[in-house]
């Protein structure tokens, strides 16, 4: 009899993935040329816009030079240009440094714009101080800034009629130049002479003693008034304002003074 067997064969199935594939050298190219290709072309590029004329400041234009001196401005700002070989570029030219130095060096200027108008050029706008009062000291009438320095300017009759004037019952003598006053006195001068007229007080003359921080207002009715000029314009005006409505119910003047130096307190007599 006939015997069926069967022959199981494995199959020997190799699990080994395929070999992957080498990595190619890195080229010269790649390797060394383009960075160096690179740097060169970076190393000009900074050359060009730092160490080359073309962005570098050949020209500063100066507008609105009244008082002070356009060529001292100019002068001023040539220092801060040619303080460093970078900020002599136009790119990177301090121009905020630049105003503040110039607001510094000169009492005269409130503001100095200074702006990039090209390539290699920069402008220079400047708005001077504005006279602000009169300041009277013996015989000396001189013209005081919005930032309180003695303005250094001819004095016209628009002014006179204009401008509130100061007298300085010390008589000490002003230069030109030399800060007299804060801008806050000065502020709180215009203030309190705006404001007067609309409580019904015409003024005759504004006074101080051995301080700024008091001014004595003498009026035209025949009583004088003394602020505090350290404190607000506002409360003091609210305190005048009450005691004058407390007047007028009783049917009283002012007859010497009304002091509103003290917060919270109105002396009058």
């Amino acid at each position: 009899m006939k015997r069926n067997v069967r022959i199981d064969r494995k199959l020997n199935i190799s699990s080994r993935q395929p070999d992957a594939k080498v990595k190619q050298p890195r080229s010269v190219w790649k390797q060394l040329i383009r960075p160096i290709v690179i740097f060169l072309a970076l190393a000009l590029l900074v050359y060009a816009v730092v160490a080359s004329s073309l962005f570098r400041i050949a020209k500063v234009e100066v507008e609105g030079a009244v008082t002070v001196s356009s060529e001292d401005v100019h002068m001023q700002v040539q220092n801060v240009i040619t303080s460093s070989p970078l900020t002599q570029n136009i790119i990177f030219v301090p121009t905020g440094k630049i105003s503040e130095e110039l607001k510094k060096q000169n009492y005269q200027i409130a503001e100095a714009e200074v702006k990039r108008t090209g390539l290699n050029s920069i402008s220079v706008k400047l708005t001077e101080q504005k006279p602000s009062i009169l300041w009277s000291s013996g015989n000396t009438l001189s013209v005081i800034g919005a930032n309180g320095h003695a303005y250094d300017g001819e004095i016209t009759q628009l002014m006179k009629d204009k401008l509130v004037t100061v007298v300085d019952s010390t008589n000490l003598p002003v230069k030109k130049g030399e800060k007299v006053v804060t801008q806050e006195f000065v502020d709180f001068v215009n203030a309190v002479h705006e404001q007067l007229p609309n409580k019904g007080i015409a003024v005759a003359q504004y006074q101080i003693g051995d301080s700024t921080t008091e001014i004595l207002v003498k009026t035209e009715q025949g009583y004088y008034i003394r602020f505090d000029t350290t404190r607000s314009v506002e409360q003091q005006l609210q305190d005048l304002s009450a005691v004058l409505t407390q007047l007028k119910k009783t049917g009283k003047k002012p007859s010497e003074y009304i002091d509103l130096r003290i917060n919270g307190k109105v002396f009058y007599k």
